[in-house]
Formats: C-alpha cells, structure tokens, sequence
C-alpha cells in the first residue's frame, strides 16, 4: 500500500524531471508565464470597451493559426532528432542535425511573406472591424514567428536558459504594457500593440543571428526535401498541431464574422456584450486544454521513447485524462466567481455560457490527448485523420455557429464525430494486424 501510494505521490516529481528534460526549463517556469498571461486576459477584459475584448482575442486566434506551420518546423526537427530510432541512421540524422536551424530561419522568412498575403485576401472573411486592427495582426504574426525562430536558435546553442528568461520578462511586460495602454485607450488595438512590444523581447536572438549564404541555405534544404522519413514526420506534426490549435481555437476566430460583426439581419446593431460574454467564456474553457498542455508533453517523451506501446508508457495518458476531468469539474462547480473575475459585476452572461463550454472540453480534450499519442507512436495515419478532422470542423462551425449559446453544442458535436472517426481508424487498423 505504502509502495502504491509512493508511486502515486512521485508522478509530480517525475513530471517536473521530464517537463526540464524536453524544453530545459522548469515547470514552475511554464506555471508562471501562464499566471501573467492570465492575469493580462483578465486585465484587459474589465479595461477595454464592450465589443473590444472579443475582437482582441479574434485576432489573437489568427496570429496563432498562422505560427502553426512554423512551430510545426521547429518541433518536428526538436521531436524528430530526439526520438528513438533503429540503428544505422546515425549519418542521416547528423545531417539533419546540422540542417536544422538554416531550413527553420529559411522557412521563418518565406512563411513571413505567405502568411503577410494569406491575412491580406482573407480580411473579408475575418471582418475585423478596423484597418488598423488588420495592420496590427500583421505585424503581430510576424512577430510570433521571430519569437519562434528565438527559440529554435537557443535550443540549438544551448541557451534555454536565457530563453525561459525572455519568455518570462516578456510575458510579465505584456501584463504591465497591456494596464497601461488599456486603461489610456481602450481598444483592442492597446492588446496587440502590447503583444508587439513584449514580442521584441523574445525576438532578440533572432535579430542577433548571423546570416548563412545562399549556398549553406540550398544545402540545407536540399538535406530535409531528399529525407522522406523526416518529412513523413513533419507533415504528421503539422496536421497533429493544427488539430490541437483549431479543435481549441476555431470559434473564437469564426465568432467576430457571426457575433462581431454588422450585418443586413443585425440593421447595423451588434450585442457587444454578448460577443465578449462569448469570448470570456471561451477562454475559461480553453485554459482546460491549454493548462494540461505539459502532461501531454511528458506523454509524448516518454512514449516517443519506445518502439511499441506498453502499459507504463500509458500512465502519462490517464494521468492526463484525470487533469482533464478534474479541470472541467473545477471549472463547472466554479464557473460564476471565475466570470466574475473576468466581468465583474456585469458576469451573468458569461457565467450562463461557461458550463456549455466546460462540457465542450471532454472531446476536443480527447482529441488533443489521443492526437500527441498518435504522434509520439508514430500513427501516422490517425495524425493526418485528425487534421483532416479539425479542418472540417473549423468550416462547420464557420459555417452554422449562428449564435452564442449554439455554438459550444457544435463545438460538441463536431469534437465527438472527430473522436468517433479517429477511433475507428485506430480500430481498424489495429484490426488488420491481428492474426
């Protein structure tokens, strides 16, 4: 009994181990940028004008959406040389070694161009309301994936340290500049200028690097395109990664065409109350999938570790799934002092949205558990399911997510036939290497 409970208790410890292994920095590191971030959230909502809060968070969704692919680069060359491999591929991986941070940059700078384009063509389809938030969101992705890039350039000199530190005085920036341009303008527009300003922070290695020559760059990539095995892992990163982001962050992006934006039915009138009632509530349901984010990290090392699955392998997974249930169970008994500390005294909305959202969790929690499964055992084929997935479900919520309270029972369902699909993939293939 003692032995059990010794186990049990050691899971914290062991977490902590395995989270410094993988990104070099303590847990209570990641603990801490997280608190600043949510106290900024929580700062500019009772700050800002009504209407402001739900438009800032939008255009935070698509400056996620589009770090993904580069994120995507710089994690799959981190996972891909980290992993197990069978022998004789030591040559093949030292190349890709010495490729690693030329393609990233290379792919840094031509994604910065793309992205620049993609967010000029879809400004009809965001419908932000004002130019200068399109200018500001612009300008924010450029600076996300700076940040990104300092971080592959520290993982590759050994300096995660000072990259801990720059997340850190970044995050703890963002919390200071967002009081003070919120509370003297109140736009969202103070939210992304802030986001800009504690950015610079992290993008100072990447300022700092020196420049390759054409001939290292064409090298370089001509290493990563002739190596099927790493783009074979690649591909199946970006999917899984795509998946996780829009499975948690696809309403709020489509929420400002439908609950943000003037139409002919609305006659010119928009609930600015609701939308950021919708949004806040978001938030809170998102923070479940965000939170538990580094135990599935821990999963991914563990098990990407291991030729097949065993059971020990999968502790991290239920461990998971536990923090999961308990997060939604925090979070639907707690859900009213929680809007209030977003809302204030104006928090009933928000409140009455929160416990669809809560519930909304369980599925899309699945799909980014079984998603970092899938890729830590090399499942490629349920990787590449799931992304598909998650795109589908990104055009039915843009599609039919009419209204605030509608919503979260889309999210729902749209999660739920994911997760049924995904499984039936998994079974089936399962099913075929059977005797």
């Amino acid at each position: 009994m003692n032995a059990k409970f010794s186990a049990i208790t050691d899971y914290p410890r062991r977490a902590q181990l395995f989270y410094r292994e993988e990104t070099g920095q303590p847990l209570m590191l990641w603990a801490f940028i997280a608190l600043a971030s949510f106290m900024t959230q929580i700062l500019l909502r009772r700050e800002l004008l009504p209407g402001e809060f739900g438009t800032l968070n939008t255009a935070l969704g698509v400056i996620g959406l589009m770090a993904v692919p580069l994120l995507a680069v710089s994690q799959a060359f981190t996972w891909h040389l980290t992993r197990k491999h069978s022998p004789g591929q030591e040559e093949r991986l030292a190349a890709l070694r010495a490729s690693a941070l030329l393609v990233t940059e290379t792919f840094a700078w031509v994604w910065g161009v793309i992205s620049g384009l993609l967010l000029l063509s879809a400004v009809s389809v965001v419908q932000l309301p004002r130019l200068s938030l399109h200018l500001f969101t612009l300008l924010s992705v450029l600076i996300a994936l700076g940040g990104i890039l300092s971080g592959a350039i520290c993982r590759s000199n050994g300096r995660l340290r000072l990259w801990g530190w720059l997340l850190a005085i970044s995050a703890v920036a963002r919390l200071f500049v967002s009081g003070g341009l919120a509370h003297s303008e109140p736009w969202a527009e103070s939210g992304l200028a802030a986001f800009l300003i504690a950015g610079l922070i992290t993008t100072a290695p990447a300022l700092s690097q020196s420049e390759a020559g054409k001939s290292e760059r064409m090298k370089a990539l001509k290493t990563v395109a002739l190596d099927r095995v790493f783009l074979l892992d690649l591909g199946a990163t970006f999917s899984v990664l795509l998946a996780i982001f829009l499975f948690s962050s696809a309403d709020r992006i489509v929420a400002q065409s439908w609950f943000g934006t003037t139409t002919a039915n609305d006659i010119g009138y928009v609930d600015w109350q609701i939308f950021d009632a919708y949004q806040t509530a978001g938030l809170l349901g998102r923070a479940i999938l965000w939170g538990t984010q580094p135990l599935l990290l821990v999963l991914f090392v563990r098990r990407s570790q291991l030729d097949k699955t065993t059971r020990a392998s999968l502790d991290w997974f239920w461990i998971y799934i536990g923090a999961l249930v308990m997060g939604i169970t925090f979070l639907d008994l707690f859900h009213a002092p929680l809007s209030w500390l977003f809302c204030g005294r104006d928090y009933f909305r928000t409140s009455h949205l929160v416990p669809g959202f809560a519930m909304t969790m369980i599925p899309l929690g699945l799909l980014q558990g079984l998603g970092m499964f899938s890729l830590a055992s090399r499942r490629y084929p349920e990787c590449f399911v799931l992304g598909g997935c998650s795109i589908a479900y990104l055009l039915l919520l843009f599609l039919v997510g009419r209204q605030p309270v509608l919503m979260p029972a889309y999210m729902f369902g749209g999660g739920l036939v994911a997760l049924m699909l995904l499984l039936f993939v998994g079974i089936v293939r399962w099913g075929r290497k059977q005797p």
